[in-house]
């Protein structure tokens, strides 16, 4: 039923901006059926619903099969309205079953909801919005910016669907395509279509990863905790629920990670960052879509690795990964002192290790068993051992001494010996 009030907000931005005073019900007659459904190729699949029912006879060519089952629709709400009927998903998108034998009849309730007639019209409209995610989920926003950015690829996506056979039906994976290109740094209002390309070489449209959705929200509101809803609509309804999306915690990890690179690089990163976390797996690990549901994919796999110190590969490609999971652990470590620290603490390491050629294997040993630690007392154990060897390096190993134990929470502090491992590892990997 969050379509419904997704519709009605909608029509409120349209009646705000345009000096209107439309109901959802004049909204849907004279603006959203034409463009999503009145052609002979739908921009959504209205499961359950006359409409659908066009579609699986084949029929949606014709103009007199597709009046009829709008017809239809009007039909049942109207009597929704005489009779006083609880609404289904036969003329409501998004809400219940006709009856509890139905797929979706968990919905169903005995409480008398206070719905109107424009409620049931509001809800095709607010079907609409949903922002395609991996697994055939949707997630939906009750935010003016992103309802008026996604009403205005819609009359792209129509023209998009009438030259191209196989991407009708398809508005929620739209959507997710369109709203990462729509609020893109680099997006020109005046050339909407540079640089767009929703369609595939294969002739499809893919949805974009949820972790491109909240970069795209991030640049366009980087100061926000936003909620979104997420759901899935078909022959059965399925609901996760409302979610928070920390976008300041999400702008933080993009400043690390994108810095200052031109368009090319951006995207080359991009291609290459995954997340260890499927939108479903990181809502239930962490109720938030922020910063700990960015974990780049496999990153503590390689913390866990011996020797990893010695084993940075130099391609292109793993010097690109190893700078994906040095950005994520300096947003999560979010301390300018600390990234400084764990720089000067690398350069003292290759210090100490370059100092005593006779020395150069033993201390290089010290090194990555230190760089191997897998607690915080293992790596002050070997701190001390490095300081027994060579006294000039105490200064700097007693400041990680006392970040570690003042300034550093004990969780991250894998992270932040990590780091150290990182920048101690890089300069190596690049000779």
């Amino acid at each position: 039923m969050y379509t419904s009030h997704i519709g009605k907000r909608f029509v409120q931005v349209v009646n705000e901006r345009e000096g209107k005073q439309l109901s959802a019900q004049e909204y849907f007659d004279t603006a959203f059926f034409s463009l999503f459904y009145d052609h002979a190729r739908y921009l959504q699949s209205p499961a359950n619903t006359p409409l659908f029912q066009v579609i699986a006879q084949k029929k949606t060519g014709d103009v007199d099969a597709r009046n009829k089952a709008k017809v239809q629709i009007v039909e049942k709400i109207t009597a929704f309205e005489t009779a006083q009927t609880a609404p289904d998903m036969s003329f409501a998108i998004g809400y219940a079953s006709a009856d509890d034998l139905g797929t979706t009849s968990a919905q169903i309730t005995s409480l008398k909801l206070p719905l109107q007639v424009d409620d049931m019209y509001a809800s095709w409209i607010g079907a609409g919005f949903g922002v395609g995610l991996p697994g055939g989920l949707a997630i939906a926003f009750d935010k003016t910016e992103i309802l008026s950015a996604l009403a205005e690829g819609w009359a792209l996506y129509r023209d998009f669907v009438n030259q191209t056979a196989g991407l009708e039906n398809k508005v929620d994976t739209w959507n997710g395509i369109w709203l990462t290109h729509r609020f893109d740094e680099y997006f020109n209002p005046a050339l909407p279509k540079a640089n767009f390309q929703p369609v595939g070489s294969d002739g499809t449209m893919e949805r974009p990863d949820w972790t491109d959705i909240v970069f795209a929200l991030a640049e366009q509101f980087p100061k926000e905790t936003l909620t979104g809803y997420i759901y899935s609509f078909g022959q059965m309804n399925k609901t996760v629920g409302f979610v928070r999306l920390a976008l300041p915690e999400v702008e933080r990890f993009k400043q690390h990670l994108f810095g200052n690179l031109a368009p090319e690089q951006r995207e080359r990163v991009k291609s290459l960052y995954k997340t260890q976390y499927g939108v479903s797996a990181a809502i239930e690990r962490f109720n938030v879509l922020g910063l700990q549901a960015l974990e780049p994919k496999d990153l503590r796999k390689f913390m866990r690795e011996k020797n990893a110190a010695t084993s940075f590969k130099n391609d292109d490609k793993s010097q690109l990964t190893y700078n994906i999971y040095i950005a994520w652990i300096s947003a999560m470590l979010n301390n300018q002192q600390l990234l400084e620290l764990a720089q000067e603490a690398a350069q003292t390491l290759h210090l100490y290790t370059s100092g005593n050629k006779n020395a150069k294997k033993d201390r290089g040993n010290l090194v990555n068993e230190l760089l191997d630690s897998t607690n915080r007392k293992r790596f002050i154990d070997m701190l001390t051992e490095i300081v027994n060897d060579d006294a000039s390096v105490a200064p700097v190993c007693d400041k990680l001494v006392h970040a570690l134990m003042t300034d550093i929470p004990l969780d991250n502090s894998p992270l932040f010996v990590s780091l150290v491992r990182f920048k101690y590892a890089l300069p190596q990997a690049k000779n």
